[in-house]
């Protein structure tokens, strides 16, 4: 193995907090509730409580021919001497409870064009959750919502949950270590029930029933909050910090955490963690857990769950957006560890250079998995993606009066030429010229890490522009073709698992550096004079016994395919035969004058 390779494999991945999370779920199955508030909904268009009532005030409003207020509560409080809860309203404006469900339903339930339009139905966090209750991760939510979102969440997974809306309901139900199916308790109430909690009043102090199941909850369970900001919930948040602290830890997930989830979070030594939204957030928690029950907890956790992630969005276009925003993530993570080590201000040592090539080893190894990957099961799009983000990869900034020692700049190769020569080895391997040709064309423009002009992507990454003496000196060994060797070696164990020997991987190697070498030829990637790529394939393959070898048989066969010949009919050398036939014959000829000149 590559000693710089080697090096790099021995550090232990760094694991993200929500990875901790997912861990901790997948390990401790079932101990977790959930606290649930309204930002759950709210990509469904669920209305608010408060929203609902200022609904309810405007319609007793119409019946006494009153409109245009600006603030519907503070009317009623001044017409009926009282704040409006939805009990006092639904005494006025209804008699039945048949008739308080009629009324409730519209603010929860969708109509036909709602529908149509995919409101006020369950969310990717809600089917998340629903997932996860499945597989009975998650045996306890606790929600704040009057919906029935999670509800019909779960019965599309076919799982009919316990619910309790009501502290009468408590003594009628299953105790929550003996239920065979989740249990939700909708603290403030159900809007089929119409006995709600709403009013300042009402949430600041709970019934004794429902205050000491709480608290037996947050005793026995790790907490998850989501969606709850805990500004209304006087009475909750005070249930919570007077609860016996559990065996677990408590989480507590927000956009923005607000000053009571702060101080909630501190009290029960528990962590806040900022997120982009319930949808996002559950949907990963979801796929992370999965992950690990796929491939069961080991030392490389988050590079199974990663793994576990590109084959599902490699699966379906429907993921294209989440595929593109992944690999767009790695991109931009890859290009600031780079550049924020962009120095090239001295003279390489080899020492410099093995610190140089972990740094970019490993900003770019999530980026090598997933393209082996994409161009093994993937789209187009999937491979071609990273053709932006090698040319970004290939740009480096320059500051007023920086300088370089010549030739060290050549270090910001390293990240994009792993790349490259991994996409390059893959799909040769997969038969994925098309793609392969495209990424080829590419050029990026001035401000590159060779200078101010734009140069074309493989004249910039299809060597590291050193001489063999630097390379040797680098490597400290001695090479006839240093730069393949290193580039072989440094890859072989990205790959181990994808060809049944050695030998196998090192023709795909070859292939692809005479390819390499060819396009570099008839792109006309060097300006100024003819020139093709040198690379260890030049010598290995003359001998007689060699006649077998993959790489002798693959360019056999252009001269017995013309055409038909696969990176020919894919549209390498502009799809036709006689320009690769030219273009091979010159390159043979110039490989014969660098072997006299170096010999």
């Amino acid at each position: 193995m590559n000693i710089f390779v080697e090096k790099y494999n021995t550090k232990f991945m760094e694991i993200e907090r929500l990875t901790t999370l997912a861990f901790s779920m997948y390990s401790n199955k079932g101990a977790y509730a959930l606290l649930l508030g309204s930002g759950i909904s709210r990509s469904a268009h669920i209305p608010s409580g408060w929203d609902v009532e200022n609904k309810l005030i405007e319609q007793l409003a119409a019946t006494q021919s009153v409109s245009d207020i600006k603030d519907w509560h503070q009317w009623y409080k001044e017409k009926y001497q009282g704040p409006a809860t939805y009990s006092s309203l639904l005494e006025k404006l209804v008699t039945t409870p048949t008739e308080r469900v009629g009324l409730m339903k519209p603010f929860f339930e969708p109509t036909d064009e709602e529908k149509d339009l995919a409101l006020k139905e369950p969310t990717k966090a809600h089917r998340a959750i629903a997932k996860l209750a499945k597989e009975n991760y998650i045996r306890v939510i606790l929600t704040t919502n009057f919906d029935r979102l999670l509800e019909r969440a779960l019965e599309k997974e076919g799982v009919i949950p316990q619910v309790i809306c009501h502290e009468s309901d408590i003594k009628k139900s299953t105790p929550i270590v003996h239920s065979k199916v989740p249990t939700i308790i909708k603290i403030n109430g159900d809007y089929i029930d119409c006995r709600f909690r709403n009013t300042t009043e009402e949430l600041d102090k709970y019934p004794i029933q429902m205050k000491e199941y709480l608290c037996r909850i947050f005793e026995d369970y790790g907490l998850v909050t989501c969606g709850w900001s805990g500004n209304w919930d006087k009475g909750l948040i005070d249930i919570i910090e007077n609860a016996p602290h559990s065996r677990y830890n408590s989480f507590f997930m927000e956009k923005e955490a607000s000053d009571a989830i702060k101080a909630l979070a501190a009290s029960r030594n528990g962590e806040t963690m900022r997120i982009n939204g319930a949808d996002d957030f559950f949907s990963e928690l979801y796929e992370q857990v999965m992950a690990l029950k796929k491939h069961d907890v080991n030392p490389n956790m988050s590079h199974d769950i990663m793994i576990s992630k590109v084959k599902k969005y490699l699966s379906s276009e429907q993921y294209s957006i989440d595929y593109s925003d992944l690999i767009e993530k790695f991109g931009s993570e890859a290009y600031n560890t780079i550049t924020a080590k962009a120095n090239y201000n001295f003279t390489i040592t080899p020492e410099q250079f093995s610190d140089y090539f972990e740094l970019h080893y490993k900003a770019v190894k999530p980026l090598i998995d997933i393209a082996i990957l994409a161009a093994r099961w993937g789209k187009a799009y999937h491979i071609e993606a990273f053709g932006d983000i090698l040319v970004k990869l290939c740009t480096k900034s320059f500051s007023a009066g920086e300088s370089f020692t010549e030739g060290t700049q050549n270090l910001h190769a390293l990240a994009p030429m792993l790349l490259l020569n991994t996409i390059g080895i893959a799909c040769v391997k997969y038969n994925r010229f098309k793609e392969l040709n495209n990424i080829l064309k590419l050029s990026v423009p001035g401000g590159n890490f060779m200078g101010f002009s734009r140069k074309s992507l493989l004249f910039l990454l299809g060597e590291m522009h050193w001489n063999n003496e630097t390379w040797n000196y680098i490597m400290k060994k001695k090479y006839s073709y240093p730069s393949s060797m290193f580039f072989l070696n440094s890859l072989r164990t990205v790959f181990k698992d994808y060809f049944v020997t050695g030998s196998e991987y090192e023709n795909t190697f070859d292939i692809w550096e005479r390819l390499k070498s060819l396009v570099f030829g008839h792109n006309k990637c060097n300006t100024t004079e003819f020139e093709v790529l040198i690379g260890d394939f030049i010598h290995k393959y003359k001998g007689k016994d060699q006649k077998t070898e993959p790489y002798v048989l693959f360019f056999k066969g252009a001269d017995e395919l013309k055409n038909d010949w696969e990176p020919i009919k894919q549209g390498m050398f502009e799809g036709n035969y006689d320009n690769y036939r030219s273009i091979f014959k010159q390159s043979e000829d110039y490989y014969i004058e660098y072997r006299t000149h170096w010999q």
